[in-house]
């Protein structure tokens, strides 16, 4: 019976070491600002629909989606047409608000759902004295490059510097970040305060390693729009890779105090404190990370089987890598995975 408990211990600290060589950097090397938002998405659901005024012409202004609870789900600035669309959503109850300075606010309801995963939702203005809410330029960024949450300051953009933000935001999602930094930096020079344009050069600079502008930018974003949570979080994950973990997790916290639901900040933090050997403050945030974008966070399905693996705890290692394979079939480590977790199965160890 010793013998057979030493073996089994043995095989564990084998399985652990030679799984977390093959994953242990995974997590942050696949789950960059620039690329998490739109990373494996399965969800197909779509909102989309037009913006015009009481005599049909196109109205070229924001656009918000909200889910249950009144949550922010995504933003955007209708085009010239008046189009807007949000893709890549889950089935769900949404709405689509409208809120513009001389018109009365609009909240139009939609659902999605297995039948009808598409949803047109026609929005007509009618002009009024109601002031509505908030009449603030939030504006996001593309999918790719991240969500902006910018709540100040209270003024519409320059449709000039919008232009210039919109091709930004589509070079950035074809790959071509030369482009993108390039329209961006036109962005600024029409407003100097378009903190969404400095948010998303910040992405491309961390991406580019150039951490100085990195931070640069996402401090002088911060500076304009104090609110915004997406640029603490993403100034957390610049320090992080830069090793300073402490104050890493103060801007992360930042940015989940103004964001609470962030799916990157939680996997962010919980990645931090992982790093520093916190697992009891690792794993919820972690699990938070899963729970709040169950299809587009397969790297915190990585992180917890890291994290288990540290414990030793190998079922439930296995649970998250087998949910990372679900959603990463194609990944190039699947075969590596699927060998560890025969190795595993085949090892079974009292949890």
């Amino acid at each position: 019976m010793i013998a057979r408990r030493h073996l089994l211990g043995r095989c564990s600290e084998l399985l652990l070491t030679s799984l977390r060589c093959a994953l242990i950097t995974v997590g942050l090397q696949l789950a960059l600002p620039a690329c998490l938002w739109s990373q494996a998405i399965e969800n197909n659901g779509v909102v989309y629909g037009k913006v015009t005024d009481s005599y049909g012409h196109p109205q070229r202004l924001r656009v918000q989606l909200l889910g249950p609870g009144d949550m922010l789900v995504g933003e955007m600035y209708s085009d010239t047409e008046g189009s807007y669309s949000f893709r890549g959503l889950p089935n769900g109850q949404y709405c689509v608000v409208v809120e513009q300075q001389g018109y009365r606010p609009v909240r139009q309801p939609v659902l999605l759902d297995k039948l009808n995963p598409r949803a047109q939702a026609y929005i007509t203005l009618e002009s009024g004295n109601a002031t509505p809410k908030s009449v603030t330029a939030v504006v996001a960024g593309s999918e790719s490059s991240g969500r902006v949450d910018a709540s100040k300051p209270a003024r519409d953009f320059s449709p000039k510097a919008m232009r210039e933000f919109e091709k930004g935001n589509q070079s950035q999602k074809d790959g071509n970040f030369e482009s993108a930094m390039s329209h961006y930096q036109k962005a600024l020079r029409i407003e100097p305060d378009f903190y969404p344009a400095l948010n998303n050069l910040g992405i491309i600079y961390t991406r580019q390693k150039d951490r100085p502008q990195a931070e640069a930018a996402f401090l002088k974003s911060l500076q304009i729009n104090p609110d915004d949570a997406e640029a603490y979080i993403n100034l957390g994950h610049l320090l992080y890779e830069e090793g300073n973990y402490q104050l890493a997790i103060e801007r992360l916290q930042d940015g989940l105090k103004r964001s609470p639901q962030s799916p990157i900040g939680h996997f962010f933090l919980g990645s931090v404190y992982l790093k520093l050997g916190d697992l009891d403050n690792a794993e919820p945030n972690l699990k938070q990370a899963c729970a709040v974008d169950p299809t587009g966070m397969p790297s915190a399905h990585l992180q917890l089987a890291n994290l288990y693996l540290k414990r030793h705890e190998m079922t439930a290692a296995s649970t998250e890598l087998q949910a990372y394979l679900r959603a990463n079939p194609s990944d190039p480590q699947a075969p590596a995975i699927k060998r560890m977790l025969a190795n595993i199965a085949a090892n079974p160890i009292s949890q």
